[in-house]
Parts: C-alpha cells; structure tokens; sequence
C-alpha cells in the first residue's frame, strides 16, 4: 500500500508539540493523513498481511530521526502484538535501540526519553517472541556494555536489561547418583539466577521420574505456572506476590552441601562442556519468592526447561563416576 503521508512525517525533523504528546501521557499523534494509512495497516487480518505491514514500516526507518523512528518501531511493536512475525523488524529495531542507548549516554534529552518509551516496549514485545534473536544478540558484548553502563541511572529500565541476560536453549545434565540415572534437559528464557531454573527443573524431572522420586513433594501448580509464565491472570499482579516456591530436591555439585540459588547458571561445574548438578533427596528447606527473584518480564515470553534424553545406564555410570560418585 501507498504510505506517502506517513513517508513524509517520518522524514520531517520531529516537532516539540509531538514530544509533549508523549510527556502528557495523551499518548503518539500522527498527522491525519498518516494517521489514516497506519489505521489501514493495523486492520490486517491474517499474519501475512500483518508481516507485509511490518516489513513496509521496517523500511522508512533509514529515512527518519530517532523519535520517529522510534515511532515505526511502536508501530511494528502493535503489528507484532497483533499476529505479525516479529522477525520482520526485530534487527531494525535493535539497532535502533543501541542508538537509543548511545543518546542516552550522549544527550538524555527530552526527545531521547520519549523515544525510548516506544522503542524500549517494542523492543520487549519482538524479542520476547524470538528466541533465536535472543541468542544472536546476547553474542553481542557492545549491547551489554551499554546497558551495564546505564545501569545506574534511570532511564534504561529493569526489564529490558533482563532480557539481554536470558538463557535460551541452554543444556544442563542432571546427576541422581541415589538411583544410578541421569538426565539431560534444555532450558528455555530462563533466568541468569538458578532459581528460576530449579523451579522449572524439579517439574520437569518429576513429570518425567514419577511423583515421589528422591522422596519428592509435589510442586506448586501455581509456582510451576509462574516461572513458565503461563496460565497467569495479568489483571490481578498483585496476587503474584503471594505465590512461595522452595526446592524439592537438593540440588548441589560434587562435594558441595547445595548450588545456591542465587548463582548464575554459567557459574555451574561442566562435564565435556555441559553445564550438570547432582540432584538428591532435599536436605535442607530453602524457599524464596517467585515475583522477587524472576519477575515476569513480558505476557509474550515463555519459559521452560524440556528433557531432551534420559542416558542409558552405562552413560549415567560414566558421568558418575568422572564426579567421584561412583
């Protein structure tokens, strides 16, 4: 579809009166003509149609300012939300929110805050969607720099930070040596901080072994729901905040009590490259808060850790005995 009016808004320099629409709280304002053809665009109907839109506004973003072209990333951020694949801007996108993160340490300005609070959201709603993208840009150490450098100030949010931090598709081994089993799973936009794994990793083996395994308690349905963010009802967040979880297994490394929670999962002992834990009957209670330690950071982005294999049992007898647990 023709965009002319839209195409010569986003090459105009952006005006005071549109960065106080968004200061005000009454939110984005586009010419009426401009306004006209994004209306158009948002009332696609199939994924395709929505894409096509998606991959259209991708391509005036070469011609605009930051703010406007933060406009474009809102504006594919809702086709997004809408059905559209995210992959149509999602680069676009991040390359413009590195350049945000570069204003902010240049000039944080009136017209770079604005911008950011419609390239930060779109940013979340696209990454959020596309794990592959996480992993791309989480090789990226420019991205981390930038926000690590920020990190003190206000203007670079919580969320988006954590999301730079995700791990996707991210192995780890898990050593019974009680029963003589091991078993290897794949964690999905987990956290960098083990609890969050551990919830996930005690539904999994338990859904897997069999209620009761290493004298297991059964887990939370609404603990599990909310490290998967899953099944959770956005109206009420403050009902979060009552959800406990605590282990059901002790999950430790050889010659060690426990793995605290609070450790990164890159801080996990390694066999042949493998990240692993020994899991045994719990020891000790240790519980936390779910909404505290991994709050949810998008209604779109879903965690979970999947079994990939359980070893055979000479491969299980292996790994034990290169950790002394034979």
């Amino acid at each position: 579809m023709s965009l002319r009016a839209l195409t010569e808004f986003i090459q105009r320099q952006t005006e005071a009166a549109e960065i106080q629409s968004i200061e005000s709280g009454r939110g984005l304002w586009l010419p009426p003509d401009a306004g006209a053809e994004v209306g158009e665009m948002m009332s696609a109907r199939t994924p395709a149609e929505l894409t096509a839109s998606v991959v259209e506004l991708r391509n005036l973003m070469p011609g605009g300012d930051l703010f406007h072209n933060a406009v474009l990333a809102l504006l594919c951020g809702s086709l997004v939300e809408n059905g559209a694949d995210a992959g149509g801007a999602i680069d676009a996108t991040l390359e413009l929110l590195v350049r945000q993160l570069d204003a902010f340490a240049e000039r944080p300005d009136a017209e770079v805050l604005a911008a950011s609070r419609l390239s930060f959201p779109a940013a979340m709603t696209m990454l959020s969607r596309s794990r592959e993208t996480r992993k791309r840009w989480r090789e990226r150490p420019d991205v981390m720099e930038r926000l690590d450098e920020l990190e003190d100030n206000d203007f670079v949010p919580f969320f988006l930070r954590e999301i730079f931090t995700l791990h996707d598709d991210f192995e780890i081994l898990l050593l019974d040596p009680k029963n003589r089993r091991a078993f290897r799973f794949r964690l999905i936009a987990v956290r960098d901080r083990l609890y969050h794994a551990y919830a996930l990793l005690q539904d999994a083996l338990l859904r897997h072994a069999g209620p009761g395994y290493l004298d297991a308690e059964p887990v939370d349905p609404d603990a599990v729901n909310y490290a998967r963010n899953t099944g959770l009802d956005y109206s009420d967040p403050g009902a979060w905040e009552r959800i406990r979880d605590h282990q059901r297994f002790n999950f430790a490394y050889p010659g060690g009590l426990f793995m605290p929670g609070s450790a990164s999962p890159l801080e996990l002992p390694q066999l042949d490259g493998i990240p692993f834990l020994v899991v045994e009957p719990k020891l000790t209670h240790f519980g936390w808060q779910p909404s505290n330690m991994y709050p949810v950071l998008h209604e779109a982005l879903r965690a979970s850790a999947e079994l990939i294999e359980e070893l055979d049992p000479a491969a299980a007898e292996g790994l034990l005995a290169r950790c002394g647990l034979a």
